[in-house]
């Protein structure tokens, strides 16, 4: 601040010139940092920090913060407005950098300003005229306070230092020194940026110069405090003591070995150093510095929860060698988590108040951040992926939806919040399978990703449980057995193991299904965005290590996208398809649709068709935009036709995490995903319209679960969901964060429900070593070949009547058995006259439409079948009776 800031106003004000409200001497530039999104930086944006270390509000409105480099006098301005209260800061957000991971704290102002990491000038000035000034500025009439730092060619007296690209220049005393000699009010720092609702800092200006009381004296269950945010944040504060717990490359964890009585309070805080800190594990420290909120995630993050954190540290070490405070206990011997509900309330939980540790496991969590945990008899429920497992603790004794085989299944409203994530820390987790055990797990409590995660300082007593693959049994002659497989992301390009993997699981596993439909085939190139999409060489290579595996050797129908379309992996243009065996399955021959031409149902005198085999169902329709589009084929297995849908719905990949600030998370991808189910699902009804007994298999990689909205969708035009013919514990196709969960379906017109045996194989989700991320399932459908026992029957029919009312020609079919016949049997007529339909057919056996029959005939037993006829050209009736049995 300009000494002679009043004199120059008074002198200025009796010549009769404009002032503003300069309230001289009050609001300072508190803080510079022009390193922001520089190599090596954390904060992506420069900013200024203004500060009112005076005692009576200050209006900024029509003042402006100015940019000059360090010589030079062309200056560049960010406008401000609004109130600056005593002690209150005020963030100028500048220029983006290229790097960094943090965003700053909401900014009061924002501007484009691009400073110098390390020599510059800055100017608050009193309007929004721009200086004109080159190495005189400080004094002028106008700015009413001044900055130059590094190299910077005018200061109000000497120059600040020179900053960096992860130092700013920051006022003494918080912001309250001011001895206007800019080398001796600031020095550089790490970047602490305070905007106006940060903690407010009061100063002590008597004796004329401004002074600071000081940084807070607290303890680390004053800063963590009782909610999700610090009640000091913002806030300096001193000798804070700890015992260090871990180093981290850029900071350290420490914890209070005096806690307090208050179960809320976390007694753990993580210290950032920005560099590798300079104590040990075991050092006894006292730590000042500032109180942030840091929230992991950067960009992508906002839906994360922050941790508390103590920047700007100055450490000092009282002693080395003491013992490590002790590790909290989650389980029986210590304190219980929630096990049903993550989050009660709804809103933004950083805002909500207090933590309710007894009924939220959000809140539970939050109250050990930063702490030593240990986790007795841990049993793992997901297995290692990366440097993570999951695990449950006391061997998993106390926690509810366990599956038969290790692991914990998520239920509608319960997704198993007892869960913990165990990280790598000191030590880094084994490769563990689901089921797998250990004596126990330490650690300290962090948060990342959307979940609290414990890194791991001590592992022991791993033992491998021996879990297995599953394999399923193999179809009999009359079963048709139709797989769903998830490939993930499968190309060319592939090592030989995936493919020796997935066929080896294919052939011995599966027991080689007839039908497979397959999701995330890439095109030969794979990842590479060369602009191909031909999938020929992917799926040949599969085939081919299917036959040396000893299976058959499978064809492909599938369509190939559109480059860049579909979603899924940059380059990889993955798609959906069907692999099926000609020596047990034939696939209905047809011109095949395009990547943009959309297949639909005909109607063949009451037969469904498809109008392309395979088609793609509703390409353009932007519900599929970036998003694989549904594939639907004909097949045709003992005479009876099908018809198959492979689908790969929106992913979850931008849903709100479970752990996150938002309670209950937003599914920002579950209406895409509801909307693509109902275009499925339209279409499936217009298949049965046709034919109400139409067979239809629904499957694929929905991306939801079995009680979702998007199921439901398939459910309410009369599908049945066989993963939910399993009991309860079995319901699982895939692992995520240690959740045992349904993403994968296979679903039936009611034609094949009463006729199907489902099975989940699971060979891949619960295993550390896995050829891909899914289980596949298969569905063995009962569909034996229909016997003609026409000649063990005569037949007489009656003449037809008009209905007017109903515009149906009906009448009766008289059978009588020449044989004893078992039940149930069809009845199906042949050769009917081009646009006349069977109106009550009840079933399409052989091709044909049939009325089914229930019961058995002894010889010489009759059983009248009324028949009733469309025949909207009045063509002349006649047709071919028979009788198939075997149904």
């Amino acid at each position: 601040m300009k000494k002679s800031m009043m004199a120059v106003a008074v002198g200025l004000a009796m010549a009769g010139w404009a002032l503003p409200a300069l309230a001289a001497g009050q609001v300072v530039i508190s803080q510079v940092y022009g390193g922001g999104g520089n190599s090596g930086a954390t904060l992506r944006n420069d900013f200024i920090e203004l500060f009112n270390r005076g005692d009576t509000a200050v209006s900024l409105d029509g003042w402006s913060v100015q940019y000059a480099s360090a010589s030079g006098s062309s200056w560049q301005k960010t406008a401000l407005s609004g109130s600056l209260q005593p002690g209150q800061y005020y963030l100028v957000q500048q220029a983006v950098g290229a790097g960094g991971s943090q965003n700053l704290p909401t900014p009061d102002a924002i501007g484009t300003l691009t400073l110098s990491a390390t020599a510059g000038k800055v100017a608050l000035v009193g309007n929004n005229t721009l200086l004109a000034c080159g190495s005189s500025c400080a004094l002028t009439a106008s700015v009413i306070d001044f900055v130059g730092f590094g190299s910077a060619n005018n200061a109000e007296g000497a120059s600040a230092p020179a900053p960096s690209n992860t130092l700013a220049v920051l006022r003494a005393g918080s912001g309250c020194k001011d001895s206007n000699n800019n080398s001796i009010d600031f020095s550089t720092g790490f970047p602490v940026p305070r905007n106006s609702a940060s903690t407010f800092t009061v100063c002590d200006t008597s004796g004329g110069g401004g002074t600071n009381p000081g940084p807070q004296l607290a303890r680390i269950h004053d800063i963590q405090g009782n909610a999700h945010v610090s009640p000091l944040k913002g806030s300096a504060v001193s000798k804070v003591p700890g015992i260090v717990t871990v180093l981290m490359g850029n900071g350290f964890f420490m914890q209070d070995p005096h806690p307090d009585s208050d179960p809320a309070t976390s007694e753990g805080i993580f210290v950032y150093t920005a560099a590798a800190p300079a104590v040990q594990v075991g050092d006894a420290v006292e730590v000042s510095g500032l109180v942030s909120e840091y929230r992991p995630g950067g960009s992508g993050g906002a839906a994360n929860l922050s941790t508390t954190e103590i920047t700007a540290p100055s450490v000092a070490v009282i002693s080395s060698g003491n013992a490590l405070p002790p590790a909290v206990v989650i389980g029986q011997s210590g304190r219980m988590p929630p096990t049903g509900t993550i989050y009660a309330g709804s809103g933004d939980v950083e805002t909500l108040g207090a933590l309710n540790v007894t009924a939220n496991a959000l809140d539970f969590y939050e109250s050990l951040e930063g702490m030593r945990i240990e986790i007795d008899a841990p049993v793992t429920v997901g297995p290692t992926s990366g440097d993570e497992l999951v695990v449950l603790p006391d061997g998993g004794s106390w926690s509810t939806n366990r599956t038969g085989r290790g692991g914990v299944v998520i239920a509608a409203g319960d997704y198993n919040p007892e869960r913990v994530v165990i990280s790598r820390g000191t030590v880094t987790p084994p490769p563990a399978n689901v089921g797998d055990t250990f004596g126990r797990i330490v650690g300290v409590l962090d948060y990342a990703s959307g979940s609290y995660k414990l890194m791991a300082t001590e592992i022991s007593g791993f033992v491998d449980q021996g879990l297995q693959p599953e394999t399923t049994r193999a179809q009999v002659a009359s079963e048709l057995a139709v797989a769903s497989f998830n490939l993930e992301n499968l190309a060319a390009t592939d090592a030989q193991s995936k493919f020796d993997g997935l066929a080896q699981q294919i052939v011995k596993r599966l027991n080689t299904p007839d039908l497979i439909g397959v999701m995330e085939v890439q095109d030969n190139d794979g990842a590479a965005s060369s602009g191909n999409v031909d999938a020929s060489q992917t799926i040949a290579k599969l085939v081919q290590t299917i036959q040396q595996q000893g299976g058959p050797q499978y064809l492909f129908v599938s369509i190939d996208p559109q480059d860049g379309q579909d979603g899924g992996e940059p380059g990889g243009n993955i798609r959906q398809g069907f692999l099926y065996n000609p020596a047990r399955v034939s696939f209905v021959g047809k011109a095949g649709g395009s990547a943009t031409n959309p297949v639909s149902v005909l109607n063949n005198a009451g037969v469904p068709a498809l109008s392309f085999n395979p088609g793609r169902i509703d390409p353009t329709n932007t519900v599929f935009a970036n998003s694989r589009k549904p594939l639907a084929a004909e097949f045709s297995f003992n005479g009876q036709r099908l018809f198959l849908i492979a689908n790969h719905l929106n992913a979850k990949s931008t849903d709100q995490p479970l752990f996150g600030r938002f309670q209950p998370p937003l599914l920002s991808t579950e209406p895409k995903r509801i909307q693509q189910a109902e275009v499925v699902a339209g279409f499936v009804s217009t298949l049965l319209a046709v034919d109400p007994q139409t067979k239809v298999v629904v499957l694929g990689d929905m991306n939801d679960y079995e009680f979702s909205a998007t199921l439901d969708r398939f459910k309410n035009v009369g599908l049945s969901d066989l993963v939910e013919t399993l009991p309860k514990s079995e319901r699982y196709t895939y692992v995520y964060g240690g959740n045992s969960q349904v993403l994968d379906h296979i679903l039936v017109s009611q034609s094949l429900a009463g006729k199907a045996e489902y099975d989940v194989v699971h060979v891949n989700s619960e295993f550390a070593n896995q050829n891909s991320d899914h289980e596949p399932e298969v569905a063995r459908l009962s569909l034996p070949l229909p016997v003609n026992l026409s000649s063990g029957f005569s037949w007489q029919a009656s003449g037809l009547s008009y209905n007017r009312a109903s515009g149906l020609y009906q009448g009766n079919i008289t059978l009588t058995a020449k044989i004893a016949a078992t039940g149930p049997f069809a009845l199906a007529l042949g050769t009917l006259p081009s646009g006349v339909t069977l109106a009550n057919a009840t079933a399409t056996v052989a091709g044909l439409p049939a009325i089914k029959l229930p019961g058995s005939l002894a010889v010489g037993e009759s059983v009248t079948v009324p028949v009733q006829f469309k025949n909207p050209t009045a063509a002349k009736l006649g047709y071919s009776v028979y009788v198939y049995g075997g149904l």
